[in-house]
C-alpha cells in the first residue's frame, strides 16, 4: 500500500514551458490527498522557491536536494555543506570567473549576473536573487551552490570538490551538496520523522538529482521526458509533464 508519494517539482509536476502547476494535475493531487496518501515535495529548489501550487498544501518539503527538510509544524532535518568544501567553491569561482549561486537557509545569493545567468533564472522562474560578493559565503551556512557551468566543463569542477555531490537536471547549470547528501537521505529523514518505510512510498522525477529516491522507494516513476538513464532506474515510465505524466503514474497505482 502506497502511504506517501515524493514529488520532483521541474520538468514533473510543474513543466518548464508553463511555471506552474496545472489545473488537471492539481485537481489529481487533491484527490490522493482525499484518498489518504500523504504527499511531499523533492526538489533541488531552495524553499523559497517552492510554493508555486495554487495554494496546495503539501505534507512536507525536501529542499536543496535533501540538504533541508521540513513540514507545518518544524524543520526534520539540515545539512549544510562544510566550510573547507565552500572555500573550494568560492576559490573556483574566483578563477574562473563564472557565476555561482548560494542557497542558505532563508536567502538564496549570485556573486554575478550575465546574460547566461539571466537566461537560466528565467527558464526556471527565479526571480529577486540577491547579488554579493563571494567572499561574504565564506561565513555563512550554505546548503547548496549552483554553478553555471555547461557539461563541458562539468568534470573538471567535480575533481577540484572530492568532498561534495554534483548534480545536474538543467542544461546549463548544476547543484553541490554534500557528500552523500541527496533526495534520498532526505526522504529517508522525512521517512523516520513519519514512520513509513521505502516500500510504503512512491517517488517520481524526471532529472539525474531524481535517481537517488527513485532507487530507493518500491514504487519508482520516471517523467516520459527523463534521460535513458534516469528511466533505467524507474520500475515504471509515465507520459511526459506536458501530457500529464503524474496523473497517469496516479491511476497506473491506482491512487485515484
Amino acid at each position: 500500500m502506497i502511504k506517501a508519494i515524493f514529488f520532483d517539482i521541474d520538468g514533473t509536476l510543474i513543466s518548464f514551458k508553463a511555471h506552474t502547476i496545472n489545473s488537471q494535475t492539481l485537481k489529481a493531487l487533491y484527490s490522493a490527498k482525499q484518498n489518504g496518501v500523504k504527499l511531499f515535495i523533492a526538489t533541488g529548489r531552495h524553499k523559497l522557491e517552492t510554493d508555486r501550487f495554487n495554494g496546495f498544501k503539501f505534507e512536507g518539503h525536501v529542499t536543496m536536494n535533501g540538504q533541508y527538510c521540513f513540514n507545518q509544524e518544524k524543520v526534520i532535518y539540515k545539512n549544510p555543506i562544510d566550510k573547507l568544501s565552500v572555500q573550494s567553491v568560492i576559490s573556483i569561482a574566483q578563477k574562473s570567473g563564472e557565476a555561482y549561486m548560494f542557497f542558505e537557509e532563508n536567502n538564496v545569493y549570485l556573486n554575478k549576473k550575465n546574460i547566461y545567468v539571466e537566461k537560466v533564472l528565467e527558464d526556471i522562474n527565479v526571480t529577486n536573487i540577491q547579488i554579493e560578493d563571494l567572499s561574504s559565503f565564506s561565513d555563512k551556512e550554505i546548503f547548496q551552490i549552483v554553478s553555471f557551468v555547461n557539461v563541458e566543463k562539468e568534470d573538471e569542477v567535480k575533481k577540484q570538490l572530492p568532498s561534495c555531490e554534483v548534480t545536474r537536471w538543467h542544461p546549463l547549470f548544476m547543484d553541490i551538496n554534500p557528500k552523500g547528501g541527496n533526495k534520498k537521505l532526505g526522504i529517508q529523514k522525512m521517512l523516520e520523522y513519519y514512520s513509513i518505510s521505502p516500500d510504503e512510498i512512491m517517488t517520481i522525477g524526471d532529472g539525474e538529482n531524481d535517481i537517488s529516491m527513485l532507487e530507493l522507494a518500491q514504487y519508482s516513476v520516471a517523467m516520459g521526458n527523463a534521460s535513458d538513464e534516469v528511466k533505467s532506474h524507474a520500475k515504471y515510465i509515465t507520459s511526459s509533464v506536458d501530457q500529464d505524466g503524474v496523473i497517469q503514474a496516479l491511476k497506473h497505482y491506482q491512487i485515484i
